[in-house]
């Protein structure tokens, strides 16, 4: 069963429009191919009928080739072109307006009998090769041969010309910009020589020389003192005084002068004679008590000496610090005044440097402009004499040729023909397709129609009408196809009674519903169920002559009363299913549609079948099946490929819509086997099975 448009994925639909789209044109150029034929044989008939109206013309042809030159060194002035678009820029050049104008002026001046001519020029290249080809198209051989000749001297001319103007234009920028470095040399010498009496360059030199190296002294003299400074922050006396005297460079040069203030006469030099004389005491005392008590008078002697010359120490140690103390600030006023000393030195170098780079910056402007002066200079000169050399990269290989008749355009116009027809022919067919919107393949019918699908009916090549199915019919796919709609019906995916009414029906006639119907009920009886064909066509209804049935009374007889329906049924060849003819025509069969003799007969048929298959006229033909059909529990649309309309049938299903009939679904008709999503085609061993199967009776349907 098909899915709504709505109930697609996602980004399916335009895809879907595409391809539908597509599969339309290919089924139109099969059908109408010949169009295109047509059309195309047309449009290179009447290219060949132009080309054979114009008049006779001559080609003569001339050939230019592309020299080497001669270069005179790297810095010679040569002429030079742009290579990689240089073939096609000289084509363009050969084919623009004022060559060609300065060519019928040379023809005109060089052969004065010659009548101006209408030419046409074509300039090539020949592949693989740096050859030009000329072809001139004239009225008259010897025009064409004389343009020829005078069109390569032109372009001769022109290039000449060029080149001329762009050597004195660039001679011309040269002398200009000789001019201004002569000025700016001049300006750049005066300002060299400003500088020079403001500042005497080799003094600058020595004194910047010479601020660098005291420059260095400071900072050695005063890396020396934070030196000196951080080890009288670190030492106290004892550790000063206890240190060896020791000849040192360097960083261990400034402990030499700390070793040197506790050999000066002062509170360090008392100090350390003093914790000397102390030392020897206690040694002493140390002897005197292997030989002699604590209490000895010596002993004691020794012990008053030692107590008063450590009082003593006790004074000269803070005399000892307090001269350390101001070592220490000494050494800071130092460091202090050697930090502005070398900031001012460093200022002073900066100063110095700065003055050498400017006179260098000076000095190397001079020698750059003074280069590209003389590199100008160069070139000027060298201009002189390069123009007394050839420098035309394009020769005349080949003078015009003998001339030779040809038709002018013959294959331009074919092909323009063959184009023009060939978009007449796709044209038309767009029309066409426009114009005609009948549905021409499954996939269209899919994007167009969001109903459900019931079933499909292959496409069967008869020369006369579509016979009926048999009990053992050969057609596989088109019996299969029947069972399938049959299934379809039967497991509608609806809730209470499924449909035992059922009316087929279509938009125009000729949709091959009569035919459905008539096999559709043929299926339900083949399956055992009790069907009735009931021919609703009031107006054509051709169901008594499908079946072979010559009675004359029918169900116009049964609407007007004049019969019962048991009297006018006809059982068929075909087991288990009756016929209920049409019968002769009425004038008004919507009227009897609608009256009560309708309901009740479909009161009577519905208790004594299980299926009733009404085949109706055509929804737009008359109003009958837009009256009939409410009154059915089912309603089947038909659409037959390459047929129905899509604006047609999209109407009728409408119409049947809102006259509140029960649409159970449409059914495809003439779909080619390629084209049916069911595969027929592709399962005739079944068909084989079927036929050396044993016969078995059927049950009937499920009701």
């Amino acid at each position: 069963m098909s899915l709504p448009t709505s109930q697609l994925p996602a980004g399916t639909s335009a895809i879907n429009r595409v391809r539908v789209q597509g599969i339309r044109y290919v089924y139109l150029l099969k059908k109408r191919w010949w169009v295109l034929v047509l059309l195309l044989s047309l449009g290179l008939c009447i290219g060949a009928w132009t080309a054979m109206q114009q008049p006779p013309a001559f080609r003569s042809s001339g050939r230019m080739m592309v020299a080497g030159q001669l270069r005179l060194g790297d810095n010679a002035a040569a002429y030079s072109e742009e290579l990689m678009n240089f073939f096609g820029t000289q084509i363009e050049l050969m084919q623009s307006a004022a060559v060609l104008k300065g060519a019928e002026t040379r023809v005109h001046a060089l052969h004065p009998d010659l009548p101006v001519e209408q030419v046409k020029v074509v300039v090539g290249q020949l592949p693989k090769a740096a050859i030009f080809v000329m072809n001139v198209y004239a009225k008259s051989p010897a025009y064409a041969s004389a343009y020829v000749d005078a069109l390569m001297d032109e372009y001769m001319a022109k290039k000449k010309e060029m080149r001329q103007t762009s050597g004195e234009s660039a001679a011309v920028a040269i002398q200009e910009e000789l001019v201004r470095l002569e000025k700016d040399m001049k300006l750049e010498e005066e300002e060299m020589h400003g500088f020079q009496q403001k500042n005497n360059i080799g003094f600058l030199k020595e004194d910047g020389n010479s601020a660098a190296t005291y420059l260095s002294i400071l900072n050695r003299r005063l890396d020396e003192l934070k030196t000196e400074f951080n080890l009288l922050q670190r030492l106290d006396i004892d550790q000063t005084l206890d240190r060896t005297p020791s000849v040192a460079t360097g960083a261990e040069g400034q402990l030499n002068r700390m070793d040197s203030l506790a050999g000066a006469p002062g509170p360090l030099a008392e100090y350390l004679k003093v914790k000397q004389a102390i030392n020897q005491l206690k040694a002493d005392r140390q002897e005197f008590l292997q030989t002699l008590k604590p209490k000895h008078p010596a002993v004691v002697a020794l012990d008053e000496q030692i107590a008063k010359n450590e009082a003593m120490l006790g004074t000269y140690k803070q005399l000892g610090q307090d001269a350390i103390t101001s070592r220490r600030g000494a050494i800071k006023t130092q460091i202090e005044s050697l930090d502005d000393n070398i900031k001012t030195w460093e200022t002073k170098a900066l100063d110095l440097a700065k003055r050498v780079a400017d006179f260098d910056k000076i000095k190397s402007k001079i020698e750059r402009t003074k280069v590209h002066y003389d590199r100008l200079n160069g070139q000027l000169r060298s201009m002189d004499v390069y123009k007394n050399l050839a420098q035309d990269t394009v020769l005349i290989l080949e003078h015009a040729t003998k001339p030779e008749q040809i038709q002018m355009e013959l294959n331009k116009l074919l092909l323009i023909g063959g184009f023009g027809g060939l978009a007449l022919g796709l044209l038309v067919l767009f029309v066409l397709d426009k114009m005609d919107d009948r549905i021409g393949s499954f996939f269209e019918f899919r994007e167009r129609f969001p109903e459900p699908l019931l079933g499909q009916v292959p496409r069967e090549l008869t020369k006369a009408g579509l016979d009926l199915l048999a009990s053992n019919d050969p057609r596989h796919a088109l019996l299969e196809s029947f069972r399938t709609l049959r299934s379809s019906i039967i497991f509608l995916p609806i809730e209470g009674a499924r449909p035992k009414t059922i009316l087929v029906t279509s938009a125009t006639p000729g949709e091959g519903k009569t035919t459905i119907a008539a096999n559709l009920a043929i299926t339900f009886a083949f399956s055992g169920a009790r069907t009735l064909l009931v021919d609703a066509d009031l107006r054509l209804g051709r169901i008594a002559k499908a079946f072979k049935i010559e009675s004359e009374l029918g169900l116009s007889d049964v609407l007007r009363q004049r019969t019962h329906w048991r009297e006018v049924i006809v059982p068929s060849s075909t087991p288990n299913l009756s016929i209920l003819p049409r019968g002769k025509t009425l004038p008004h069969p919507a009227e009897h549609f609608l009256g009560k003799v309708t309901d009740q007969l479909l009161q009577e048929v519905y208790a004594e079948f299980d299926y009733i298959i009404f085949d109706s006229p055509p929804v737009m033909a008359a109003d009958d099946v837009l009256s009939l059909s409410p009154k059915i529990d089912g309603t089947i649309f038909v659409v037959r490929f390459s047929t129905s309309s899509a604006r047609r049938s999209r109407t009728a299903i409408n119409l049947l819509v809102q006259r509140q009939a029960n649409l159970l679904g449409i059914v495809c008709n003439d779909v080619r086997l390629a084209e049916s999503e069911y595969g027929y085609g592709n399962y005739y061993q079944y068909s084989a099975y079927r036929e050396n199967a044993d016969s078995e009776p059927l049950e009937p349907l499920p009701r």
